[in-house]
């Protein structure tokens, strides 16, 4: 399979650079990543500026722009060759319930949502126990899962946390989104800046969300749906 891997925290980050590693054992991987840290990016695309291009070995890009430019790019004009699937990460942080607004991990993912497989996220909420290396086989694995279960290997996005213990410690959970609670407030540093707050804490942390899963140090693999239509209250409205 052909395998197009990219990231937030920039090509030369320790998650992307593990997760390469181990995806090559088994697939043809094209990369392409931002040059620096893109944390929070979101789906940003850098629609006024050129953008540039470093091709530093054979399939591997590095962009001088967001995650999303560096997907977009890439699939668009880069790569000859048919992809088969979006892979970002290893991101380094978690990316649970609301943060996935934010994410430049998962709007990475989001750009091949036009490829025949569904793009995965993936997110290591935190490393002191856990090594890169084992997160990047975690990984590898369940991407390995995930393209043989076709229930969910199409036409949705794959927002996976990892949590930060051994694999024989956790089992894997399909979850929905957690919610967070209103961010921490925006602090002035002097006269005319301000710093932007820390992601507010879990609100709605209940069993079967992401939340609940990463405390009881179990995988999160959340489905998350493109079209962001709210069709219940659509469907009220036209009854009216």
């Amino acid at each position: 399979m052909k395998i197009l891997l990219s990231n937030d925290d920039g090509y030369f980050a320790s998650g992307i650079q593990a997760l390469i590693k181990e995806l090559e054992k088994k697939h043809d991987v094209y990369v392409a990543a931002p040059a620096v840290n893109h944390s929070a990016g979101s789906s940003a695309l850098s629609v006024r500026r050129n953008i540039k291009v470093d091709n530093i070995q054979k399939n591997h890009y590095v962009i001088d722009g967001t995650p999303a430019d560096s997907v977009h790019i890439a699939l668009s004009c880069l790569i000859k060759d048919k992809v088969d699937m979006v892979v970002a990460g290893i991101n380094l942080g978690a990316n649970l319930g609301d943060d996935v607004i934010y994410s430049g991990t998962v709007a990475a993912a989001l750009e091949g949502r036009h490829l025949e497989m569904s793009p995965i996220a993936i997110s290591l909420v935190s490393h002191e126990i856990i090594s890169i290396e084992e997160a990047a086989v975690i990984s590898s694995d369940l991407v390995e899962r995930i393209i043989l279960k076709k229930s969910i290997a199409k036409n949705t996005l794959l927002n996976i946390n990892i949590p930060d213990c051994h694999q024989s410690s956790s089992k894997v959970e399909y979850t929905k989104l957690g919610t967070r609670d209103t961010p921490i407030p925006a602090q002035k540093i002097n006269d005319d800046s301000y710093k932007i707050g820390a992601a507010g804490p879990p609100k709605d942390n209940s069993p079967g969300t992401d939340f609940f899963a990463i405390r009881e140090s179990n995988i999160s693999i959340s489905p998350i749906l493109y079209d962001l239509t709210d069709c219940n209250t659509l469907k009220k409205i036209n009854n009216i």
